[in-house]
């Protein structure tokens, strides 16, 4: 099977032998929970909002049989063509996958000539390929040059944001996107410091600036530059953007009784996820399967200790599916 990676133009062009990724892959979040809540059956059309390597359309995949269809949706050129690798020879059921971003999710459905979807599922975390990247610039101890971006062709990286960016303009982005309560002297230090080429610069100038309003005998929870990094990358990757066209859109991916599950991992995102599915609920435009969020197991954090902050939230498009 050929994979189809569209651009962002609408053309398309064809990967052929698709390479292996070297390093781990990606262990998906919560999946038991996922299936559960899906339920996906033989035959069903199922769309995979942020592949990654693949790891959650693997087993969705399996319960669609042979006359089952799976879209698969990524703006990492290099995780789609992992995820084919995957895929190939080990789910029973056609597959396409699509380079593209998961807030045009509606458009990349119109090319494909797919009207509805019965499982929808959508794991907003950063995977761990991009994680242990160095050359993404996503861990606080990477010495490579800022990037954070998911697609690298697209839109200004890290480094761009963080080195030509107005001081108020950092201060905005620290406190919109990482909720950062030090933004103002975060982005007055950068701004006095700069350039700040790492990942590591980075991190190592947010500590000192958050150890100077601290007592000196704390111990942090978590790494103090975590917010910061946050905002970037959501900045830098238009999550949130991204996030509320497809919240926006779901409803008319959905086919009747077609169901979605989205894993958040942050309460931007969270908050997003409930209040709009609350409002479209009161609607009548889908119902929600999950009062509360659904946590991982305590057996699932040990064995990734990636996933402790995720969050399940399901919902279900009122009617019968075909």
């Amino acid at each position: 099977m050929q994979m189809f990676l569209f651009d962002q133009q609408g053309g398309t062009m064809v990967v052929s032998n698709p390479a292996e990724l070297s390093g781990p892959i990606h262990q998906p979040a919560m999946v038991t929970q996922v299936l559960d809540l899906l339920s996906p059956q033989p035959g069903q059309t199922a769309l995979d909002l942020t592949l990654g390597t693949g790891g959650h359309a693997l087993a969705i995949g399996r319960k669609l049989g042979p006359d089952g269809l799976i879209v698969g949706i990524d703006a990492d050129p290099g995780a789609l063509q992992v995820a084919d690798a995957r895929l190939r020879g080990r789910v029973p059921c056609e597959f396409q996958l699509v380079h593209g971003w998961f807030g045009q999710a509606r458009q990349i459905a119109g090319r494909l000539r797919v009207s509805a979807f019965d499982n929808v599922i959508a794991d907003l975390g950063v995977g761990t390929h991009q994680l242990d990247d160095a050359e993404r610039g996503l861990s606080f101890d990477s010495e490579q040059r800022l990037d954070m971006r998911y697609d690298p062709s697209a839109g200004p990286s890290a480094w761009e944001v963080l080195n030509r960016s107005s001081q108020e303009e950092l201060a905005d982005i620290f406190h919109r996107y990482g909720e950062e309560r030090y933004s103002r002297r975060i982005a007055s230090r950068i701004c006095m410091e700069r350039p700040i080429n790492t990942p590591a610069e980075l991190a190592q100038l947010v500590k000192r600036v958050a150890a100077g309003r601290t007592s000196r005998h704390r111990t942090w929870r978590i790494h103090p530059a975590t917010r910061v990094m946050m905002a970037l990358r959501i900045f830098v990757n238009n999550e949130l953007e991204q996030l509320d066209e497809l919240l926006t859109q779901l409803p008319n991916l959905l086919a009747p009784g077609g169901r979605v599950a989205i894993i958040t991992y942050h309460s931007l995102e969270a908050r997003r996820v409930k209040h709009t599915w609350r409002r479209q609920q009161r609607e009548g435009i889908i119902d929600v399967l999950t009062p509360s969020p659904i946590m991982p197991t305590e057996r699932q954090i040990r064995q990734n200790r990636r996933v402790r902050s995720a969050q399940l939230r399901a919902a279900r498009k009122p009617g019968v599916t075909s």
